[in-house]
């Protein structure tokens, strides 16, 4: 969606990256952004649906969000998975879980190319207390950057931020697993190892 400024420079409701601060800015946005390709069956549209309906899940307009996700979930030409994900994260929210499995296990067959979708799945699954699941995607994420993990390095995790964003969420679940650590973990640590010690040598609190 083509960037739109109000006056004096500002983004208006429904604009990609305007920034609602109130109940009352949130659901103009979410009602702006349904209302945005409407008639239309094109990624755009999809995408935009997926975020209208997180902002009405926000405003605790549960009925609504989900009218919105799955019109989302109709439409073809979304990007792989990501409607899926975001409809998936919603109904663990709501403690709908076995509905929320079923949706994920969809998302294997449609092969996702995007890392987000990868990180979402696996950080919802890892909030809501699956952690062998949650491994599982954020591994996959990794396969389908790399192919294969023996070929991670640690110029991976310090050049490629969804690379960074799945490792990390791996080590977490690994952690919580109480699992040993392989290459892929040492790798993180010593990331966040470098990290931390930039951030004492610049006199900053280190990234965890």
């Amino acid at each position: 969606m083509a960037r739109k400024r109000g006056k004096r420079g500002q983004y208006q409701p429904g604009d990609e990256y305007f920034l609602p601060q109130t109940d009352a800015e949130r659901r103009a946005h979410a009602d702006a952004l349904t209302a945005v390709h409407a008639g239309h069956r094109c990624a755009e549209r999809a995408e935009n649906l997926c975020h209208a309906g997180e902002h009405y899940a926000m405003l605790g307009e549960h009925d609504r969000a989900e009218e919105v996700f799955r019109e989302a979930l109709g439409i073809e030409d979304a990007e792989p998975g990501s409607t899926q994900a975001v409809y998936a994260s919603f109904l663990l929210d709501r403690s709908r879980d076995d509905e929320a499995l079923a949706l994920i296990a969809t998302v294997r067959r449609l092969h996702p190319e995007s890392l987000d979708v990868y990180v979402m799945i696996g950080e919802a699954l890892e909030t809501h207390g699956y952690p062998q699941q949650a491994a599982r995607w954020f591994t996959a994420g990794l396969v389908s950057r790399l192919g294969h993990l023996a070929d991670l390095q640690g110029s991976d995790l310090h050049n490629d931020f969804g690379v960074l964003m799945l490792a990390n969420g791996r080590f977490r679940v690994r952690q919580a697993l109480e699992l040993p650590p392989d290459h892929i973990d040492s790798l993180v640590q010593q990331e966040r190892q470098a990290t931390e010690a930039l951030a004492e040598s610049a006199g900053e609190p280190g990234r965890t």
